[in-house]
């Protein structure tokens, strides 16, 4: 878009005074829009560069610091309590016998 913008700029017979200086600004404008995103560009990539070692320190302490949840459930004597036998035996079909 911005060739096809700066050949109506150069065109000095075919295009009028008006539409080289429209081209004109309009170049400008996209020169000044780009050079403020490569601006910005520069400007996150050396914060994420500068993020990148905090949270890989982060990670590694949590990862280090981890330890592992046992839940031991108490032994309740309720929870056992059976009316009958099962069809499949004595023991439950999805835990541990007793």
């Amino acid at each position: 878009m911005l060739g096809a913008v700066r050949s109506v700029a150069r065109a000095g017979r075919s295009a009028g005074p008006q539409a080289r200086r429209m081209a004109t600004d309009v170049i400008a404008q996209m020169e000044k829009e780009a050079a403020h995103a490569e601006k910005e560009t520069a400007k996150w990539r050396v914060v994420a560069f500068a993020c990148l070692p905090v949270c890989a320190g982060l990670a590694f302490l949590t990862l280090k610091n981890a330890h592992p949840h046992h839940r031991t459930s108490p032994d309740y004597p309720f929870l056992m309590y059976k009316v009958k036998d099962f069809p499949w035996g004595p023991d439950p079909l999805f835990g541990i016998p007793k």
